[in-house]
Formats: C-alpha cells, sequence, structure tokens
C-alpha cells in the first residue's frame, strides 16, 4: 500500500507512537471496536499461506494472484475469490466454485489462527478492557468463522458484540453508534490497516494503529503491540 490512505492523510511527524494521545482518547472513550487479524493475533501470514493453498492448482497464474491478494488486507476474501476468477483466471466464479474456495480457505487457515500467536499483549489487554468498555470484535473474517475462532481461543467472553463479514466496516460504526447511544468521541477503533483507519474516519470515531509499518510518519496515534498500554 501507499503512503497516503484513500481518506488522503498526508505524512506527518517522525512517526513514534504518541503515547499521550493515546492515553487521553482512551480515557474519553465509553466503547472500543478491535479488528481481529493483524490487530488480535499474528495472523496475516496465515491467510496469505491459505490463498497460496487455495489457488495452487494454477502455478502459473499464482505470483499475480498473490501480488493482488496481498495488496488489500482489509479486503474481504470473498471479493477476492471474484476478483481472481473473473479478472485473473478469466472464469466465471459460480455458486458452487465459490463454496469449495471458501472450505479450502478454511480447512488451510482455521485451525492455524486458533493457534497462532497473539499481537503482544493483547490477551491481558482485552481482560482489561472488557471490565471497563463496552467492547466490540469487527472483522472481515466470515461471521460463522470468526465466532469459532475466538470461542476456541477463550476470547469470546471479552466481547459484547462479535460482527463479522460481510460487512462495511463505516457503515457497521456508524450503525453501532446510534444503537448504543454513543457519540463519535467515545468510540476508539483499534485495526492495523490503513483501511481500518479509513472506516473509523468516515464513522467519526477515535482510532488507534497497531503496528508501526502501515501508520509511522501519517499523523496517526499507533502502538507496536498491546504491551505498556494502561486502561
Amino acid at each position: 500500500m501507499g503512503s497516503r490512505s484513500s481518506s488522503g492523510r498526508a505524512r506527518k511527524g517522525a512517526g513514534a507512537p504518541d503515547r499521550g494521545r493515546i492515553s487521553a482518547a482512551l480515557a474519553g472513550a465509553r466503547a472500543m471496536v478491535l479488528d481481529f487479524d493483524g490487530t488480535l493475533v499474528d495472523s496475516n501470514p496465515i491467510k496469505m499461506r491459505g490463498f497460496e493453498a487455495v489457488f495452487a492448482d494454477f502455478p502459473e497464474r499464482l505470483p499475480k494472484i498473490m501480488a493482488y491478494c496481498q495488496g488489500g488486507p482489509e479486503t474481504p476474501r470473498g471479493q477476492k475469490f471474484k476478483h481472481v476468477y473473473e479478472v485473473i483466471l478469466g472464469r466465471a466464479l459460480t455458486a458452487a466454485a465459490r463454496k469449495r474456495l471458501e472450505e479450502k480457505f478454511a480447512e488451510a487457515t482455521t485451525e492455524a489462527i486458533v493457534r497462532a500467536g497473539e499481537i503482544p499483549g493483547a490477551g491481558a489487554f482485552l481482560r482489561r478492557a472488557a471490565k471497563r468498555y463496552l467492547t466490540t470484535l469487527l472483522s472481515t473474517t466470515p461471521h460463522d468463522i470468526l465466532l469459532e475462532i475466538i470461542a476456541r481461543r477463550g476470547w469470546r467472553r471479552y466481547f459484547s458484540v462479535v460482527r463479522g463479514a460481510p460487512v462495511n466496516k463505516a457503515e457497521w460504526l456508524r450503525l453501532f453508534l446510534v444503537q448504543h447511544s454513543l457519540e463519535p468521541s467515545e468510540v476508539i477503533f483499534f485495526g492495523d490497516a490503513l483501511e481500518d483507519a479509513d472506516a473509523a474516519a468516515a464513522a467519526k470515531c477515535g482510532f488507534i494503529g497497531v503496528g508501526a509499518a502501515a501508520f509511522a510518519g501519517l499523523g496517526l496515534p499507533f502502538i507496536k503491540d498491546f504491551t505498556g498500554i494502561d486502561l
């Protein structure tokens, strides 16, 4: 991805995490929304291996397929399957073919994600956050699979609300504000991708990036991981 997101943020500052801004945002929040892959669990590499497994029957096109799949980490896998089939492979994606792809991807990734390492400090952070905030999980992972993964990791009890794909994150955040009578300033969204930052901006919610690579120099508050975050 480029150095600017679709909302046009320019580079700013040295790119160091701003603990003061983060502490102030958390102090004024009533609700916390968290992405899953790459935010709470180190699962993005597993997802990429899943696409390799799904499209292994097309070795001559695999470099192009993987370049596309790696380019949009927040694009739902169903949209990626459709693009790969129709644009890269020049085939129609039938309902039966889509089902096979979904099943093969789940077989290649679900167990590995259940066992994947957490982003450092994530579990302890969730335990503390659930006691103070309305804590919500928002992910482009298919909803039923997301529920299975967090249940098997023992994390379901930390989330009052869970929403997986299909979902438009910006629209969902707007509805979440209305449903829970929250002001945008009372909601903090944690995510690892610039698409997450854009969704928060569209809903006028606060945002904290997770991981320095995507956010350094963009003027957005971010954390490397969840260690040392005071709640």
